[in-house]
């Protein structure tokens, strides 16, 4: 099953690192918890006093590549839109 490794990035600053990553069998799958997740984090966000629509879930394969990217700001404004592998990684 492949690794996805999920990083929080805001406006060019890494505010976390995923060294784990989670086993997904799929990236629409990851996308779908990548999605999940952000909405969890919006309180996370409030409570420190940042404004999360500046920051995007980059989710990465074991080999360290971009497999896709979401915003924020695209969740919280009803805007994600479903994974296409690429479009999304730019493909």
């Amino acid at each position: 099953m492949p690794r996805f490794f999920f990083h929080v990035r805001c406006r060019g600053e890494t505010l976390s690192h995923d060294s784990l990553g989670l086993d997904f069998p799929d990236a629409v799958t990851a996308h779908n918890e990548a999605v999940r997740a952000a909405r969890d984090l919006d309180g996370a966000f409030v409570v420190r006093g940042r404004n999360p629509h500046d920051c995007t879930i980059e989710v990465e394969n074991a080999a360290g590549e971009l497999v896709f990217s979401v915003s924020f700001a695209a969740i919280f404004n009803g805007h994600a839109k479903p994974f296409d592998s690429h479009v999304e990684a730019g493909q």
